[in-house]
């Protein structure tokens, strides 16, 4: 029984060895190490943190990409070399916006030329970045990464290479993505908005959501929906609202205005945001979310999602 035990603990106290792929240490080990990393960085506020990969998603034509380049260049003021690549703008498109070229030093444009056939854009990407030195990257927008988001596998494996560059290079990815023609004000914003596959939210840091309110169309909400290296702060009841303004030298960007209420910015329900709703709930329930999960998703209470479930098998 003594050699048993001895051997047990042997075996317990066997240090831990590495294989090819996975680097293997105990628990303490690596908590010792987290403690010795830098604090985090916030390169723009609630939108932004260094090392992360971030999506910002919202409705076509709401001014997604004017709010990423003053992202951007808010970034590449404090001295980061910002990339922004662009498969969105053409060059006469990029003029009507910005009237003034006073952009910082720091902020890079890159467009794909037409004289040069591309097979691999994620390629481009990083071939791009590296010989600019490029420390964040903008990609606006993910469907030039791959055509088939709404396929797992595809979207697993391209969120899987874009993760594996950020930890390569220590670069910090913000990608740009769009949501189904349902979400068109009525229905609050939430990681089932981000277009494509669940996997893309899944393996995403960070997840921004735009909104448009319905009463003034000038004016955007900003919702955080994922933010996993802290605590939200802009959520249902406290979401940002910025106005799309020109400034001084006529270039256009958003200015912030206040803090608002989702709820209160949403279109009225009609008959058609009811039945879009309807269908949002079927849907998660068909997935398997319990009724609070699919309340707390949708921004509603669990006693409706009740009601709309009931009312959808009588």
């Amino acid at each position: 029984m003594d050699d048993i035990m001895s051997s047990f603990r042997q075996l317990q106290e066997k240090s831990a060895v590495n294989t090819k792929s996975f680097r293997v240490a105990s628990m303490n080990e690596y908590l010792e190490k987290a403690k010795l990393l830098p604090p985090l960085v916030v390169l723009y506020p609630n939108i932004v943190l260094e090392g992360d990969l971030c999506i910002i998603f919202g409705q076509s034509g709401i001014g997604k990409t004017i709010f990423a380049m003053q992202v951007a260049r808010e970034i590449a003021d404090k001295g980061k070399r910002v990339l922004y690549l662009d498969f969105e703008m053409s060059e006469r498109q990029l003029a009507l916006r910005y009237n003034t070229p006073n952009f910082p030093p720091t902020f890079f444009r890159a467009e794909l030329r037409t004289d040069n056939a591309v097979d691999n854009v994620l390629t481009e990407i990083e071939r791009a970045a590296v010989e600019n030195h490029a420390e964040v990257l903008f990609i606006d927008n993910i469907t030039a990464l791959g055509q088939s988001l709404d396929k797992g596998m595809e979207a697993g494996t391209l969120m899987s290479s874009l993760n594996a560059l950020k930890k390569e290079h220590g670069w910090t990815l913000v990608v740009l993505n769009h949501v189904p023609k349902r979400y068109s004000g009525s229905i609050p914003l939430s990681l089932e908005a981000i277009q494509g596959s669940a996997k893309l939210n899944q393996l995403v840091d960070d997840a921004i959501g735009l909104g448009v309110s319905s009463k003034d169309h000038s004016v955007v909400y900003v919702k955080q929906c994922k933010w996993r290296n802290g605590e939200m702060e802009l959520y249902a009841d406290h979401v940002a609202l910025y106005e799309r303004t020109k400034d001084e030298v006529g270039n256009l960007g958003f200015s912030f205005r206040d803090y608002g209420s989702e709820r209160e910015l949403l279109a009225t329900e009609t008959e058609n945001g009811q039945g879009e709703l309807r269908s949002s709930v079927a849907s998660l329930h068909g997935q398997g979310y319990t009724q609070q999960q699919i309340a707390d998703r949708l921004n509603i209470s669990q006693s409706k999602v009740s009601r709309i479930l009931k009312s959808q098998m009588a």
